[in-house]
């Protein structure tokens, strides 16, 4: 490196730890941080150690720090083992994203990472005890160092974006499909970088593509914490609000009719009268489960929403009263199927009103209060 390239790559990696020192500041700032949080925080750290080391390399190959065996040995151990937690921690935090239960448990967290510790341990063996099978006299690294440098986090990148992408078009999933698809594409865009990188070693392609990449996925999960229930994992009232007026725009050509229906729960207070608010939260789970469920067997096109405490909003659009009746039966019975399977000591139903109406806005709030009437008139029957 010249000394040109030398600083130009030492100020990139530094304006990226101070976008990643912002996002890790706010992150540590709020309350109640759950698992992933915590994760996430560690992805954003790693990153900012990768960036530091990044810049003692930098200033090794640009003549400004010694080219001694012990530096250039740490340097590039910390790289490894830093890209290893980078690209483990991120398969991890993708998972817990997409509430996959299995990774919750500490245990089977620990295995999943288990191959990045291995490879940084095999990293370090390496380099302490075979120093010439990664370095050459010169201190250049050879291809055993980049085939266990890139060995696990290869297969960690793959592994979240595959997984990712294949739940993103999951037709039950549409209604947090961003985040699933940034969760895929961060690692994916990451490995691209890398290679550039590898490439071009002058160009501080890895801290741009990071940096970038991670904004795109920090502003992707803020817009979801606000569009989405975090509960259930439906839609919330925001969200539908946005998207009754996104459907009022469109062009009148475009516009076909549909329906709107509307779920309440029966005896749902009784539930977290009788069994605590606890059980009442995995009673919502669980009906909003059934609505994803029956919904994503269904031919129609479907948006899903949580209105508000146990009621929910489906907007399906078809013509079609009788797909409607099926769909409503369908919800009925797969709640009822999803509790009896859980064991539960309670009884788990709905009642469900709907109404039709043409896209508009107005017709919209007209088919809202008809279908809350034939939902009260259902529970009234029920009675």
């Amino acid at each position: 490196m010249i000394m040109d390239y030398t600083w130009f790559y030492v100020e990139s990696n530094i304006v990226s730890i101070i976008i990643f020192v912002m996002m890790l500041f706010r992150e540590l700032g709020t309350v109640g941080r759950q698992s992933k949080q915590v994760i996430f925080i560690n992805i954003i750290f790693a990153h900012i150690m990768y960036f530091l080391s990044d810049i003692c390399w930098a200033l090794i190959l640009g003549e400004y720090l010694p080219s001694i065996p012990f530096l250039v040995s740490a340097v590039n151990i910390l790289n490894a083992i830093l890209l290893s937690a980078i690209t483990g921690f991120w398969f991890v935090y993708a998972e817990l994203s997409q509430g996959e239960e299995y990774i919750t448990r500490f245990k089977i967290r620990l295995l999943i990472l288990a191959p990045a510790m291995i490879s940084a341990l095999v990293m370090l063996i390496l380099f302490v005890f075979f120093p010439k099978t990664v370095l050459t006299e010169d201190f250049k690294l050879t291809l055993a160092y980049y085939i266990v440098f890139l060995s696990m986090p290869v297969l960690y990148i793959i592994a979240s974006t595959v997984r990712s992408f294949i739940r993103a078009f999951k037709k039950e999933n549409y209604a947090f499909r961003s985040i699933y698809i940034a969760s895929a594409i961060y690692p994916a865009a990451l490995a691209l970088v890398g290679v550039i990188q590898t490439l071009w070693v002058k160009a501080p392609m890895f801290c741009h593509g990071c940096s970038i990449m991670m904004l795109y996925v920090y502003l992707t999960s803020l817009n979801d914490q606000v569009s989405i229930d975090e509960l259930t994992k439906l839609n919330n009232r925001t969200q539908l609000k946005k998207y009754i007026a996104s459907e009022a725009q469109k062009p009148a050509s475009d516009k076909k009719d549909r329906f709107v229906l509307m779920i309440d729960l029966n005896k749902f207070k009784q539930i977290n009268d009788h069994f605590g608010h606890i059980e009442g939260d995995s009673a919502l789970k669980r009906a909003s489960d059934a609505l994803k469920i029956s919904c994503s067997e269904c031919p129609i096109k479907t948006f899903i929403a949580r209105y508000g405490g146990d009621e929910f909003i489906i907007i399906a659009k078809t013509e079609s009263e009788d797909l409607v009746r099926k769909l409503c039966s369908d919800i009925k019975e797969t709640l009822i199927r999803l509790n009896r399977d859980a064991g539960s000591k309670y009884e788990l139903t709905a009642s469900i009103g709907y109404a039709g109406y043409s896209g508009d806005i107005e017709s919209f709030q007209t088919a809202l209060g008809e279908a809350d009437k034939a939902l009260y008139k259902e529970k009234a029957l029920r009675k």
